[in-house]
């Protein structure tokens, strides 16, 4: 982020000024800033969502022959069944909507080929389908399952972390704490593994509004992201840059206004330099070109300007100001501010046009399309003299 100024006015209406040099009016617009996310394709992210899932690789399949009497003296008849076949079964079964059918299936082929490739893919499906009836303990009991049978596959780590969304998503933050430490202790992550792991040990964090942790388990997640080769999904650094920005968010919002002219005056200056932090990791989000975390950071991007508006005009009388100099100063402490509302306007509407480019919408696209109506009224209220007030 170039530079996000925050007006401090503190004009004196017949007195002489008792506020430091106005700075100049800024020069960025968050619509710059998220005119660059904008996708060459439109893409999805991958998270977990549910879904069943197929073996990465497909090597020798395991077939089991059985050979069943057919008399006295008779010869006897063989049958078959392959791992392959019986997963492709469940597979159609699922995707038919017999989701009992297939849970029988897969536990046929865990049972009958403990040794598959498809077993720990096939547990980790009896979750998805759990999960998707909403029976939440069977779901947790299927991946436990899965991490104590087969914990050297990867199948096992996914499930894991699957726990810890489920988990997040019940607001069962100690449960998710608890289980994020198994996961890092796992011998066998990868980089995006442990990117994924930080990124929501972050979230949980912050949840718990533990800031200076949260702080430090995300920027775990950009030390595992600097020292991978290559991340095929920028998914979970892109989330872990967004709350990032959140944390400095937090801390914007938690500064309060003290009433003295020169208290206000620093309070002012610390919310602005949390809003710049805030707004320069939203922007560094923005980059990974994930179509829902850009969606996110550009909606904050733009709505930290309405706040650092509301900041300003909301913010006490200054104590030398005489009553009757009040709606001068209110007059020009929003004229002097009012940028901070169109820039707001302009970066809203350029994160719907982003969303569209991505061929999504989400909830921050649609947010920002509720900002730039409410932005639009402030901005008319304006220009007929009706002006937000400050505190008493």
């Amino acid at each position: 982020m170039r530079r996000v100024l925050l007006f401090v006015a503190l004009a004196a209406c017949g007195a002489p000024a008792a506020h430091p040099a106005m700075p100049a009016a800024p020069a960025i617009k968050p619509a710059d800033d998220i005119a660059i996310a904008k996708p060459t394709s439109p893409s999805g992210d991958a998270a977990h969502d549910s879904t069943l899932k197929d073996p990465r690789v497909v090597d020798l399949d395991i077939i089991r022959i059985r050979a069943t009497s057919t008399g006295v003296g008779g010869e006897p008849e063989l049958t078959s069944v392959a791992s392959s076949d019986l997963f492709r079964a469940a597979t159609d079964a699922a995707k038919a909507g017999s989701s009992q059918d297939a849970i029988g299936r897969y536990r046929q082929l865990v049972h009958e080929f403990p040794d598959s490739q498809y077993a720990p893919v096939s547990l980790f499906n009896i979750a998805a389908l759990y999960d998707k009836r909403g029976e939440i303990d069977q779901t947790i009991a299927a991946l436990r399952e899965l991490i104590a049978t087969y914990p050297q596959s990867h199948e096992s780590i996914e499930g894991h972390l699957y726990i810890v969304a489920l988990q997040s998503d019940k607001a069962q933050w100690s449960d998710a704490l608890a289980t994020l430490a198994e996961v890092l202790a796992r011998p066998n992550l990868t980089f995006a593994d442990r990117i994924e792991a930080f990124a929501r040990k972050g979230y949980v964090l912050l949840a718990l509004d533990k800031l200076d942790d949260a702080e430090i388990a995300l920027q775990a997640a950009v030390a595992e992201w600097r020292k991978a080769p290559h991340i095929d999904d920028p998914y979970y650094i892109a989330m872990a840059q967004y709350y990032r920005g959140e944390i400095q968010h937090h801390r914007f919002t938690y500064q309060t206004l003290r009433t003295g002219d020169d208290d206000m005056v620093a309070d002012l200056e610390k919310k602005r330099t949390f809003a710049v932090a805030a707004y320069d990791l939203w922007k560094e989000s923005l980059q990974f070109r994930s179509a829902y975390w850009a969606t996110a950071s550009g909606y904050q991007m733009s709505q930290i300007f309405v706040e650092l508006w509301e900041a300003h005009v909301k913010a006490p009388y200054p104590k030398h100001v005489a009553l009757e100099a009040r709606p001068t100063y209110v007059a020009e402490v929003h004229a002097r501010v009012k940028e901070h509302l169109q820039k707001a306007l302009e970066g809203h509407r350029m994160n719907i046009e982003l969303a569209k480019a991505y061929g999504v919408d989400t909830e921050w696209s649609r947010a920002s399309t509720t900002q730039s109506l409410e932005i639009q009224e402030r901005l008319a209220k304006e220009a007929s003299g009706l002006y937000e007030k400050p505190a008493l």
